[in-house]
């Protein structure tokens, strides 16, 4: 969508850049204290803020953190409610008719999570059984045409919060949680008992987590996209997806232990916006 006025306009009338996150989407983005927000999208972003104030010699610019949902991510940036959406937002090509994206910072696959004791290892295990989705999730496309290759005759049941589906899964009302796996990975870091849960299942899909922008804002995406590089070449990437995905860090959580993937890191060495698909 065009926009009547431009980002850096706004932002320069403003004094204000709005940030839309995600919360409980650890390591990405969590509600911090004082309306504020953390995680490994956040500080990129935070970063990319500070492009902004140079930019626009703004230096008394402010900052506001607008916490959104799954489908509340895509209206606030089209209303014109943020200027930047920072989170886990898959970079695909639906969503590109609509929305821009800067360069990815992450690559994911499509897993699923199941009780540890629900002998449930493979897809194939996955016959007759009951899925869960968050709705407007990105996965699901990949996850029916595995249901049809596969003849699994799932049955299907979408919520609105993944903490629901996690719920679900937990107490035995649905046999797996299909998801993200890093992001099916945090939330079973952060259970009272996670080795009661499992990520299991052949990776479906790899699909690019990127920081969304209005379309057609060419001005504001050019400043978005030279941070991001910058923040690449400069090697500042590496020192905070460590932070992130390396070290015990963010509310009562544990080190995810996930290394960088090989994926993401070739990505790095030639950053673009372009998506495979």
């Amino acid at each position: 969508m065009a926009c009547a006025e431009g980002t850096l306009d706004k932002i320069r009338r403003t004094g204000t850049m709005v940030i839309a996150y995600p919360d409980n989407r650890f390591p990405f983005a969590e509600a911090a204290d004082n309306g504020s927000a953390a995680g490994y999208s956040i500080d990129i972003c935070r970063k990319i803020a500070d492009a902004v104030r140079r930019e626009l010699k703004l230096p008394q610019m402010q900052l506001r953190f607008l916490q959104v949902n799954s489908s509340g991510r895509f209206d606030a940036i089209a209303r014109d409610q943020a200027d930047i959406e920072c989170g886990s937002t898959t970079n695909n090509a639906a969503r590109r008719e609509r929305f821009a994206f800067t360069i990815p910072h992450f690559y994911t696959s499509t897993r699923m999570m199941v009780r540890a004791d629900a002998g449930i290892h493979s897809w194939l295990d996955m016959r007759d059984k009951r899925v869960v989705t968050v709705r407007q999730s990105s996965v699901l496309p990949y996850v029916k045409a595995r249901d049809a290759a596969g003849a699994l005759n799932l049955r299907w049941t979408e919520v609105g919060r993944d903490l629901d589906a996690i719920a679900m899964v937990t107490e035995g009302r649905v046999d797996a949680y299909v998801d993200d796996d890093v992001l099916l990975s945090s939330h079973r870091s952060a259970v009272e008992r996670p080795e009661l849960l499992a990520v299991v299942g052949e990776a479906l899909a790899v699909e690019p987590y990127a920081m969304m922008v209005r379309k057609n804002d060419a001005a504001f995406k050019a400043v978005v996209d030279r941070e991001m590089v910058r923040i690449i070449s400069d090697g500042e990437i590496y020192s905070l997806y460590d932070k992130w995905f390396m070290r015990p860090v963010g509310a009562h959580r544990q080190a995810l232990g996930l290394t960088m993937s090989y994926l993401l890191r070739d990505s790095f060495r030639f950053p673009s916006d372009k998506a495979a698909e």
